[in-house]
């Protein structure tokens, strides 16, 4: 009873702790200025000789005594800055006024020579606006400071800070001067007092700012420095959530992934997903026929050169294209509708299955003619992208194409993962799919790194155009070689298809039967669960751009390098290692443990943003993090292909493909919601807090219950 409490107790505190961070955030965003937030209110210590004066734009702040004084009234100057500097741009009203109502109580000499009261408003070392007042001593005073809006006050950079500076310079009340009742009542004593916004005296203390939304017309950066609406749309939130918050939420999962390493054998912790037999000339079959049945040579080859051919637009699109547009001025939620369009054929893309089961072309192969429609529909897609003027500035209608683009890409994927279902032997299933996912991402760095290098170079159009001629030659791998003895390459040909391609075909109820039985199944139904929760972190896909671009100020090439480059190298040997992990120590186990590394490596990366200005760093940081993620992705996909059933293996494991693509476009729709609210420290914290999401979808899953529970099935 006590270990079945230990979980839930833990997922309690980290609801917990979610919770606390959620409200601070709340108030730390409500100290930031906003149109709903244009008031300045003063705080500070009652003695500022060795104390400070600040100000927020929340009113629920809270003094010892409502003001702040010296004991003297010579040689005072102070500021009251804004205590965390400006988390976004602050754009004014050019025709509206900053006013200030503030409260003083001077006690010095009325009829010696000095300096009157000086008010200034300051941002960093500008003087925006200073203003003398003479005021009576001796009383409570109530001061009102009307400032009309310059053209250097329009516009305030993020990270510069508003300040009030106060000056007085008068020596303390004469022997003569003492004499006045009123000064004997108030012991006629030197004092310099500003009264806060919380004062019991009855004084009025704050300042309102006429402020205005980034995406008024009236919002604008009279410095230059690019199009304002582009800066403001490259700009995210100002919400912080505290490290400390998110900590009891990692402690929390470090202590759950010890109770389950401690009951290793009761979450199958320890179950190898690849299969244990050997068998003799153990590369399949031989290498020495010509279709690929016969060779697995061939096998490897074309399936390969296929998951080339998907992950070439993809870089393409996801990284150079992307990045391109993000030093354009395009925002991350454009950006991350872009990525929604492209990531939506995916997530529907199980509805292929059935379609490519039932309606086949035998004399050419039963994936090979859904191949090659999809090979031909996406080049033409991408030569219709040429006729679009001016891609960058017609962000929606490639977008839409993109769409288009994937759906024929979908339909490549379900085909070639359909063939590999076919024609690849039990023992190969986990030693080809790390293949295909690394040929994968070698089209990726094609895509991403080799086109993003030329894309400032060729443009939109001229990278476009280069990437047709590449797809044209990957084509002829498939449409060179045949599945089976006896079929035909083109429709024309001679061939004498075998019989038994025929007599396995189906029809839709057989096929949606044995779906259903497949997915009755636990553990299956939990792969579900796993392929959703996977890619929630994606969110933080499209910020990255905006984080190295924008803020880091990287180039758009270096970073195209980085990220279509070194981290698809790293991506691959995260393939490449997960595999040979998941095959010793058990796919589960690299799952979870991998899982939580890599919530932690994100977490020490947005904990370390002192560091960010750091190439190396973020280098190092972003390398680490990717092989880790990669270990974790292999032996899900190695996971989800164990749950499938043979019998309906293209449809069932094309579906977990699909949720993985659905938990993609989740991800991307919260880019705008959370990158909107948060700065760049919290939203990885966040991406590292969902990423551990995928310890729970893993944790109850048994990688033998399909093959045990439906082994009579097949035999029947």
């Amino acid at each position: 009873m006590a270990r079945r409490g230990f979980p839930l107790a833990l997922v309690l505190l980290m609801l917990l702790s979610l919770t606390i961070g959620q409200v601070a955030a709340q108030s730390d965003a409500a100290k930031q200025p906003s149109p709903e937030r244009p008031t300045m209110y003063l705080w500070g210590d009652a003695a500022l000789q060795s104390g400070s004066c600040f100000n927020h734009f929340a009113s629920d702040g809270e003094t010892q005594t409502g003001f702040g004084e010296y004991d003297s009234t010579e040689n005072i100057e102070f500021s009251c800055p804004l205590d965390d500097p400006l988390a976004s741009p602050l754009y004014l009203d050019e025709d509206g006024v900053i006013s200030f109502n503030l409260g003083f109580l001077i006690q010095s000499s009325e009829t010696s020579d000095g300096d009157d009261l000086v008010l200034s408003l300051i941002s960093g070392t500008e003087v925006l606006a200073s203003e003398e007042f003479t005021v009576p001593t001796f009383s409570n005073e109530q001061l009102t400071w009307q400032i009309q809006i310059t053209e250097n006050m329009t516009y305030w950079e993020q990270g510069s800070v508003p300040e009030l500076k106060v000056q007085f310079n008068k020596p303390e009340p004469t022997l003569a001067e003492c004499f006045d009742l009123n000064k004997v009542l108030a012991q006629c004593e030197a004092k310099f007092r500003i009264y806060y916004s919380d004062n019991t005296d009855g004084l009025e203390v704050a300042g309102t700012f006429p402020v205005l939304n980034a995406s008024d017309p009236g919002a604008s950066n009279p410095n230059g420095g690019g199009d304002d609406e582009e800066i403001a749309s490259l700009n995210v939130g100002s919400g912080a959530i505290s490290s400390l918050m998110f900590s009891p939420w990692f402690l929390g999962m470090i202590a759950f992934v010890g109770f389950i390493s401690l009951n290793r054998e009761r979450f199958q912790m320890s179950m190898v997903l690849e299969e244990e037999e050997s068998i003799d000339g153990a590369e399949g079959s031989s290498s020495e026929g010509e279709t690929l049945v016969d060779s697995y040579r061939a096998r490897v080859l074309t399936l390969c050169a296929l998951y080339v051919a998907q992950g070439i637009p993809w870089g393409f699109i996801t990284i150079a294209f992307l990045t391109f547009l993000a030093d354009k001025g395009v925002g991350a939620s454009e950006l991350a509708l872009m990525l929604t369009l492209g990531t939506l054929p995916w997530s529907v893309k199980f509805l292929w299955g059935p379609v490519i089961d039932r309606f086949q072309f035998p004399a050419m192969g039963r994936r090979r003619p859904w191949i090659l429609l999809a090979q031909s529909g996406m080049i033409v897609v991408l030569a219709s992208m040429m006729l679009i003027p001016n891609p960058e500035e017609n962000v929606l209608t490639m977008a839409w194409m993109f769409l288009v683009y994937n759906i024929f890409t979908s339909l490549q994927d379900v085909s070639t993962d359909a063939l590999a279902v076919d024609v690849l032997q039990p023992h190969e299933m986990e030693k080809v799919n790390s293949y295909m996912f690394t040929a994968k991402s070698v089209g990726g760095i094609i895509g991403g790194a080799g086109l993003g290098l030329v894309i400032g170079t060729l443009g939109i159009k001229g990278t476009i155009l280069l990437q047709i001629p590449i797809l044209v030659v990957i084509m002829l791998v498939p449409l060179l070689m045949t599945e089976r003895p006896g079929e035909k390459r083109f429709p024309w040909s001679e061939g004498t298809t075998e019989v038994e391609v025929e007599h396995d075909q189906r029809d839709f109820r057989e096929i949606i039967g044995k779906v259903k039985i497949a997915f009755s199944m636990r553990s299956a139904q939990l792969g579900i669960v796993l392929s959703l929760v996977m890619s929630l972190s994606f969110f933080l896909i499209p910020v990255l751009p905006l984080l190295f671009v924008r803020e880091l100020g990287w180039t758009v090439e270096e970073f195209n390098v980085t990220k279509g480059g070194l981290i698809l190298v790293f991506t691959m040997l995260g393939y490449l290692a997960g595999g040979q992990l998941g095959r010793r120590f058990g796919g589960k186990s690299v799952i979870i443990y991998g899982a939580l590394f890599t919530a932690l490596t994100t977490s020490l990366w947005g904990m370390s943003e002192s560091m960010w200005s750091s190439g190396s760093f973020m280098m190092v940081m972003w390398s680490i993090r990717t092989f880790a993620w990669g270990l974790v992705t292999i032996n899900i996909y190695s996971l989800v292909m164990r749950v499938t059933w043979s019998e309906v293996g293209g449809t069932q494991f094309t579906a977990y493909m699909a949720m993985m693509n659905v938990s993609s476009i989740i991800g991307y729709q919260l880019t705008d919601p959370i990158s909107s609210r948060y700065d760049y420290p919290t939203l990885f914290l966040i991406a590292a807090m969902l990423e551990t999401f995928v310890i729970f979808g893993a944790l109850f899953i048994d990688p033998a219950q399909t093959r045990r529970e439906l082994a009579h099935v097949e035999q029947g």
